[in-house]
C-alpha cells in the first residue's frame, strides 16, 4: 500500500480552511491518511501549488459521449452528476467510469420523468425522456427506475404547463422512502413554488420568468435545498427560448443567482455541458466557464470553492469526498495560486488523482 507525501504545498478544505503544508495518502484503498514523513513512499515537492478536493460536476449532459469522463479528468473534476441522460447512456457512461480508475466517478437519474408534450424538451434535450399523467403512473415509473435501474437519484420535470402536484409528489414521496434525493427542473418562478412545495432536495436551474421572492428564497434555505443554477447553459439557451417566451431574461437567472447566495442557499456549480448541436457545451473545461460566469454574477471566491468541492459533495449525500481530511477518498488536484485569491487557479491544474491513482491531464 504505497503513500504518496506532497510537502511545501498549501492545502485548502471546506469554508477556504488552510490545513497546512503537506498531505499524504494511498492508492489503494485511495484514502487520504496521517503518516510521518518517513513513512512515505513518494515525496512530491509542491512548492507554489496548491492542493484542493477534486471538483465535483453537479450537473452533466453527457449523452453517449466517449469524451466526457477524459475531458472532465483533464479539468481537475473527479466526480460528474448526470441528470439528463437515458438510462441506458447511464449505464454505459457508469461502465466507462467503472473501467478506469484514473476517471471520475459517474452518478445519475437515468432517464427524466415529465408530462408528455413539454415544450421545452428539445431545448433541454432529455434522453429518453418519460412520461407519465396519473399518480399511479408516476409512483410505478419512479419505482422501477430506482429498483430496476439503479438511479443513483431521480429527476422530474417540473415546470409548466405539466405535471399535476398531486403527480409531482408522488414522485418525491417515493423517492424519499427509498432514500433517494429527488432533483427538480425548474425554470419558472411558479416552478420554484412547487418543487418546494413537494419537498423537493435539489432544483435547477435557476428561474429565468421573474425574480424570487423573498419569502420563497427563506424557505429555499430553511429547508436546505441544493441549487445547480447551470447559468452558462441559460445564456446559450434563452435566445432560442425567447422566440416562444419574449419575458424569459437572463438577468432574471444572474439576479437568482446573487439573491440565493447572498441569503446563503446551498449552491452546486453544475456545467451542464454536452454535444447538443446549437447549444453544445465543452466537458470538462464547462465547469470552469460556469465558476467564471457565477463570479461574475456575484458569488465570493470561498462561496464559489465550496460550491465545487464541499457543497455538491454534502447535497448529494457524496459523504466520502469534498474535504481533505483522513479518511476520506484521496480525489484531489494540485493547482498554480491559491483559488481564494483567484477562482481561475482551479483551472490551472498540475496534477490529479482519482483515490489517490494520478490521472492523465
Amino acid at each position: 500500500m504505497p503513500v504518496t507525501r506532497i510537502i511545501n504545498v498549501n492545502v485548502l478544505d471546506k469554508n477556504g480552511r488552510k490545513r497546512g503544508n503537506h498531505l499524504s495518502f494511498v492508492a489503494s484503498p485511495g484514502n487520504i491518511v496521517s503518516c510521518e514523513e518517513n513513512e512515505s513512499d513518494v515525496t512530491i515537492n509542491g512548492n507554489g501549488y496548491t492542493v484542493v478536493p477534486g471538483l465535483i460536476d453537479s450537473k452533466i449532459d453527457s449523452g453517449p459521449s466517449e469524451s466526457a469522463l477524459p475531458l472532465a479528468r483533464s479539468n481537475g473534476t473527479t466526480t460528474v452528476i448526470d441528470s439528463s441522460s437515458s438510462s441506458l447512456e447511464c449505464q454505459a457512461m457508469r461502465n466507462a467510469a467503472a473501467s478506469d480508475p484514473a476517471l471520475p466517478s459517474y452518478f445519475a437519474s437515468g432517464s427524466a420523468i415529465g408530462a408528455s408534450g413539454y415544450e421545452l424538451v428539445s431545448m433541454f434535450n432529455y434522453s429518453g425522456l418519460q412520461t407519465v399523467t396519473t399518480v399511479g403512473e408516476m409512483r410505478r415509473l419512479v419505482e422501477t427506475n430506482i429498483v430496476s435501474k439503479q438511479s443513483d437519484f431521480i429527476k422530474i420535470i417540473v415546470d409548466q404547463p405539466g405535471l399535476e402536484l398531486d403527480v409531482i409528489q408522488a414522485a418525491v414521496t417515493v423517492a424519499h422512502r427509498h432514500g433517494k434525493l429527488a432533483v427538480a427542473q425548474a425554470s419558472q418562478v411558479e416552478a420554484y413554488r412547487l418543487a418546494v412545495k413537494c419537498g423537493f432536495d435539489i432544483l435547477s436551474p435557476v428561474p429565468v420568468d421573474g425574480e424570487l421572492d423573498p419569502e420563497l428564497i427563506q424557505r429555499i434555505v430553511r429547508n436546505r435545498v441544493g441549487i445547480i443554477p447551470t447559468i452558462c447553459f441559460l445564456q446559450r439557451a434563452l435566445p432560442l427560448w425567447r422566440s416562444r417566451h419574449p419575458e424569459y431574461q437572463f438577468s432574471h437567472a444572474l439576479a437568482a443567482v446573487k439573491a440565493l447566495g447572498d441569503a446563503g442557499a446551498r449552491i452546486c456549480v453544475g456545467s451542464s455541458s454536452n454535444n447538443w448541436t446549437g447549444l453544445s457545451l465543452p466537458f470538462g473545461e464547462g465547469l470552469h466557464n460556469e465558476l467564471q460566469l457565477l463570479e461574475e454574477a456575484g458569488l465570493s471566491n470561498v462561496q464559489l470553492f465550496e460550491a465545487v468541492t464541499s457543497e455538491p459533495a454534502s447535497v448529494f449525500r457524496l459523504d466520502d469526498r469534498g474535504v481533505i481530511e483522513p479518511g476520506q477518498l484521496a480525489d484531489l488536484i494540485m493547482v498554480e495560486g491559491d483559488p481564494l485569491q483567484d477562482i481561475g487557479s482551479l483551472s490551472k491544474i498540475r496534477s490529479v488523482w482519482f483515490r489517490g491513482v494520478q490521472g492523465k491531464i
